[in-house]
């Protein structure tokens, strides 16, 4: 997974800036395993991440950007909900005692 999307292009910048994942933890304020986790793919920053580990590599945030992949521009909150089509009637008695 770490080819693609931001975890591609956070190794990418590591490795540009000449830094360890543990180094970039430790200057970005992280745990190491949480960039690891980054890198792979498996977790998403929040974007206070996002600035301390462009902060830590020397980058504007818009480095990321340069990211390949699947990046799909989210909207703030919770996404709409679906219409519900109505429930066919329910057949069927119609009171205790038919």
């Amino acid at each position: 997974m770490s080819g693609d999307g931001f975890a591609g292009r956070l190794r990418e910048l590591r490795e540009a800036a000449g830094l360890s994942q543990a180094e970039l933890a430790e200057l970005a304020g992280l745990h190491r395993f949480g960039v690891a986790k980054l890198e792979q793919g498996v977790r998403e920053p929040s974007w206070a991440t996002v600035q301390a580990l462009a902060d830590a590599l020397g980058v504007d945030c818009r480095a990321f950007q340069g990211a390949k992949g699947k990046t799909v521009p989210r909207s703030p909150g919770r996404p709409p909900k679906k219409p519900v089509a109505p429930s066919p009637a329910k057949k069927g008695r119609k009171g205790k005692g038919a």
